[in-house]
């Protein structure tokens, strides 16, 4: 493995892939809780007032800090072909899709020299296979689910997003069944979501883009344009509390959210989103949330009040830096950043800190992580291990504590 110490944690600075210079990212904007008008840019936690003055003949001492480790990249799989999305298996191998149609995998640190398996696939423009998530039942079962886009001609004359479920033993993926299939009617390229996960009630989540039609995301009869919730069966079954009886959704008025993830310590559901122009977006998402994509959108992330008729962003980036896989690190590789949410952006491959307010519902600090090795570019993910994992269109690295 190849190592690169991660620099200057203290000073913001974002990574460019491909290119020397170093590359500023766009200003984030966090969006306040409550009636107050958005607009506040992120900075630092103001000082604790509460600590004595220090020249006190009262005040105590401080108390020793342990060192913190120190952040170190890794790379784990070098010259890799446009891994999409991660997931590890309780016995901690890694799973990863790419976006040509394989499912790979890595064992002890080894890229198993075949693919688990083979899925017909669409790889053009943001179609391929994206999602990839184990089953919670997995130890019985050996179930691992993927999202992949079907080529036309092969079950209908337009391509398809599905979900698929199959059978792994022994680095061997076998019985694959579709669970779903969502024909992509416009025929468009873009906008196709693609990512899946469990959450912590058992039920498989599904992240379906508006297929580039804004009108889909506002229409709760349609499947594209929203998050999913579906009962784990094939074909995947509607739960009886979902916010709409009968109806798989569960938050509507999406573009293209590519990627969400679970908070282990507070229970959210965030995810990211991805703008026209504008408002590239992290969403906290509700049950039945309307996140306001529609028909004439007009950039509304700036003008955001109290009157608004939607979900406001957590914090929203224009211009976009089309942001993808976000994760809320629970490692102990690097305690300190225990809790806080990562995600990255594709454009520039920075990866990027969120430090949670205390209620684990808004934003309180963002960082960018200097990384001097690799690129933060499609997924990020909590490893077993304890280590952080993130992967660009050529390799997946990890960052640990040493």
């Amino acid at each position: 493995m190849t190592l690169a110490t991660l620099a200057c944690f203290s000073v913001p600075r974002p990574f460019s892939p491909g290119a020397e210079a170093v590359v500023l990212s766009p200003q984030p904007t966090i969006v306040p809780e409550g009636p107050v008008a958005p607009g506040a840019v992120a900075s630092e936690p103001p000082a604790d007032e509460t600590q004595p003055p220090a020249d006190s003949a009262e005040a105590p001492p401080p108390a020793p800090e342990a060192e913190p480790a120190t952040p170190v990249v890794e790379t784990v799989v070098a010259d890799a072909n446009f891994p999409v999305a991660m997931a590890f298996t309780p016995d901690g191998r890694l799973f990863y899709t790419e976006k040509s149609g394989r499912v790979r995998v890595v064992v002890d640190g080894q890229l198993q020299a075949e693919p688990v398996i083979t899925l017909p696939t669409d790889d053009f423009f943001e179609r391929g296979l994206l999602g990839i998530a184990v089953d919670p039942n997995y130890e019985q079962n050996h179930h691992i689910w993927v999202y992949h886009t079907l080529p036309e001609d092969v079950e209908s004359d337009l391509p398809s997003n599905r979900v698929v479920r199959f059978e792994e033993r022994d680095g061997v993926g076998t019985d694959p069944q579709v669970a779903l299939s969502v024909p992509v009617v416009t025929g468009a390229g873009n906008h196709n979501g693609g990512n899946l996960h469990f959450g912590p009630d058992g039920m498989l989540y599904v992240t379906i883009g508006e297929y580039a039609n804004p009108a889909f995301s506002q229409d709760p009869d349609v499947i594209p344009g929203k998050i999913h919730r579906f009962v784990p069966t094939v074909p995947l079954t509607v739960p009886d509390d979902n916010p709409v009886p009968g109806n798989s959704l569960y938050a509507l008025g999406l573009r293209n959210s590519f990627d969400f993830t679970f908070d282990p310590f507070g229970g959210g559901l965030f995810a990211t989103e991805n703008g026209p122009g504008c408002d590239d977006e992290i969403n906290l998402i509700r049950p039945g949330g309307n996140y306001g994509w529609r028909s004439g959108y007009d950039c509304d992330d700036s003008g955001i009040d109290a009157t608004y008729p939607y979900n406001a962003p957590l914090v929203y980036y224009t211009p976009p830096e089309a942001l993808t896989g976000i994760v809320i690190y629970s490692g102990s590789q690097l305690p300190r950043w225990q809790g806080d949410m990562f995600f990255c952006a594709w454009n520039t491959g920075v990866l990027r800190r969120a430090e949670l307010t205390p209620e684990r519902d808004a934003i309180a600090t963002l960082e960018d992580l200097p990384l001097q090795a690799g690129a933060c570019q499609t997924d990020v993910a909590s490893g077993p291990d304890g280590a952080l994992y993130f992967s660009a269109q050529d390799a997946i690295h990890r960052i640990v504590g040493q």
